[in-house]
């Protein structure tokens, strides 16, 4: 209790004060107080000065709070509601959003509960989240402006990467501070030979140089100031080759970049065949044997991996020498190949054996592919040693695992004569099948190939109903 004649505080009680000093400190500490009953009835309401006339508000005395709510956020009053009765004064806060009406657009309160009294009362004291929201909205507008703004940067990077990918002249853009190459396309990379990681970021005065002498960045920025675009003359390093560079000075970032476009002054192209160049290197130095032949089958060219398979001393010894006469069967392995090629285009991993100089033969894979040479047909064959893979490969069911099984019963039952007779035609049926699978079917290389006529053939084939 408080001591007479004294304005202090004593066992934590709060002194007397006058109700209209309660209802001004009220209306201070909070933007919004109701006090409600525990059926969530409004009995009264307060408001700062700053929030609401109070005339907008007074429509909700004698009404439940529940009416002047957001259709979300009368659950979640009713379950704080529920909360507080049942913990006698221990929740959190809830954030609750007011209906809009006539008077007043939608606000955000967020609601403290206290006990007032033991009549049930329960006051709610109110923070408006109005400028919070705002802030928020503003914020959200904010980063959707700016992802807009990224988005529209990664479409005019994405243009411009394809532009530059596209462009086959090439192009280089270079720091006027530094001299050294900010960014470039793969024209340039291929024309100077190197990757574009490592060309971004060096000295464009080490790729190449003014013809008649001089700073080379001097020169661009000279140039480009003219009114008229003007082509500084330079030269490369690395192949001395004259080339014309034309300059185009723009700043970037606080910063002045110079676009240079290069040319050459020759007249020839600047982009170098690199299919070319890697297609020569891989036929002189490939590990597989590589050689090209023409409709007739005779040699036109052939590279080293085949000169050191077929023992061949030089090239010129096997020039128009027919290719099948390094092949083990000879005509019949270069007529499957051509005539497969021929008529499909290509023909993969056709197995035969090659027969070298001195009379060595070892197990070969080709593949013949048919191109176009012009005026006559040509054809290029790639040979692969298959002598190891041959060994290690688990050998194909042999007529002793099935057919022969079946031969070997008839022992006892049958005359030797007739054994045998049956013996001849399980090895007739299977070097058929295999002759018809490595000619692809073709009925006139399998009869060449097993020395038959191809009216033989077709009875056999009849025969064994392999038809």
């Amino acid at each position: 209790m408080m001591s007479p004649g004294e304005m202090t505080w004593t066992s934590g009680l709060i002194p007397m004060i006058e109700p209209d000093v309660v209802t001004e400190i009220i209306s201070r500490i909070a933007d919004l107080a109701l006090i409600v009953t525990k059926e969530g009835q409004v009995m009264g309401i307060m408001a700062s000065p700053n929030f609401m006339p109070k005339s907008s508000l007074e429509k909700w005395e004698g009404k439940s709070l529940n009416d002047g709510l957001t259709v979300e956020s009368v659950s979640k009053f009713e379950d704080r509601l529920a909360s507080f009765l049942e913990s006698g004064g221990a929740v959190l806060p809830v954030e609750l959003n007011h209906a809009a009406t006539d008077d007043y657009a939608e606000f955000p309160i967020r609601y403290s509960f206290h006990r007032i009294g033991s009549d049930g009362a329960i006051l709610l004291l109110g923070r408006d989240l109005r400028p919070i929201a705002e802030m928020q909205q503003q914020l959200v507008a904010a980063q959707i402006a700016l992802e807009k703004d990224y988005e529209t940067q990664r479409e005019y990077d994405t243009r411009f990467r394809v532009l530059m990918a596209s462009s086959s002249e090439v192009t280089l853009f270079v720091s006027t501070a530094t001299g050294k190459i900010t960014d470039c396309n793969a024209a340039a990379a291929a024309f100077f030979a190197k990757s574009r990681a490592e060309l971004i970021g060096s000295d464009v005065q080490g790729s190449f140089e003014v013809a008649q002498g001089g700073n080379l960045i001097a020169a661009l920025i000279d140039a480009s100031s003219g009114q008229s675009p003007e082509s500084v003359a330079a030269r490369s390093k690395k192949t001395q080759r004259a080339l014309a560079v034309a300059p185009t000075l723009f700043r970037s970032g606080g910063e002045q970049v110079l676009l240079c476009r290069v040319t050459a002054t020759d007249g020839s192209t600047m982009q170098p065949d690199l299919l070319q160049d890697n297609l020569s290197g891989l036929y002189r130095e490939g590990v597989d044997a590589m050689l090209f032949i023409s409709q007739s089958g005779s040699i036109l060219s052939a590279n080293d991996a085949f000169l050191n398979m077929a023992d061949v001393t030089h090239a010129q010894a096997i020039r128009g020498r027919p290719v099948s006469d390094f092949l083990g069967r000879g005509s019949v392995d270069l007529n499957v190949m051509l005539e497969n090629a021929g008529r499909t285009g290509s023909m993969r991993l056709y197995a035969t054996r090659l027969v070298s100089e001195h009379g060595t033969e070892r197990a070969i894979e080709a593949s013949t592919t048919k191109l176009d040479g012009g005026d006559i047909q040509v054809f290029a064959l790639v040979i692969r040693d298959a002598s190891r893979v041959e060994a290690i490969r688990s050998p194909g069911q042999s007529p002793t695992d099935v057919d022969m099984r079946s031969v070997i019963e008839l022992i006892g039952s049958q005359t030797l004569k007739d054994i045998v007779a049956k013996t001849t035609d399980v090895v007739e049926k299977m070097c058929i099948e295999t002759a018809v699978e490595l000619t692809s079917n073709n009925r006139v290389a399998a009869a060449e190939m097993l020395g038959l006529s191809r009216q033989s053939l077709y009875v056999k084939l009849r025969k064994y109903g392999l038809l």
